[in-house]
């Protein structure tokens, strides 16, 4: 990526500027990035939920919600995004923000760096549909992996890239983001063995 195009360091410096105030909301960010970036708004909580706030309580159900949410109406085509009032309240003190932001920051650079539009066919529809699908599903499944403290990492990590995928039109990333869901398929079982 070039240094004028790079989506994924300019979405976590959009989100940084919001943090002038004690603390920020949901609504907040989905103000800030706009309705028409829905990837952004997608990989935001994916690469929330792979920071050590998973291990709060509570902090990765909320996020697989909203990966759910934002995800799912990828999937059926909106391109304008919705999501309950109650959860357009919940907030974040901003010490704890940018707590997680910087690493972020890190690793947004690093993915812009190494980014780039390849196997562009993969993001592209009918193809498109799969991994927002793929999206929605790890999102429904976290609540589930609450009691199992930062194991729902996993999932975070396969949103992110797909995340990332879809935002800078890397197909190529979106090969290995589904090799890592089933390369976990496959190992997940013998875990709880």
């Amino acid at each position: 990526m070039t240094a004028e195009n790079q989506p994924v360091a300019e979405m976590i410096d959009a989100t940084t500027e919001l943090l002038e105030e004690d603390s920020i909301s949901v609504a907040d960010v989905v103000e800030d990035l706009g309705h028409s970036s829905m990837s952004a708004m997608l990989l935001l909580p994916a690469m929330a939920v792979v920071s050590p706030l998973s291990g709060v309580p509570l902090f990765s159900t909320i996020c697989g919600m909203l990966i759910f949410l934002i995800a799912g109406q990828m999937a059926l085509g909106r391109d304008h995004l919705w999501l309950p009032d109650w959860l357009r309240r919940q907030r974040v003190s901003s010490d704890r923000a940018r707590k997680v932001l910087g690493p972020m920051r890190r690793m947004a650079r690093f993915l812009d760096r190494h980014t780039e539009a390849r196997v562009k066919i993969l993001l592209r529809q009918p193809f498109l549909t799969i991994p927002r699908v793929i999206c929605a599903l790890c999102g429904l499944a976290m609540p589930f992996l609450e009691l199992v403290p930062f194991s729902s990492s996993t999932l975070g990590i396969v949103v992110s890239s797909l995340a990332v995928a879809m935002l800078t039109r890397d197909g190529l990333v979106m090969l290995v983001a589904l090799l890592l869901l089933t390369a976990a398929g496959v190992g997940l079982p013998y875990l709880l063995i």
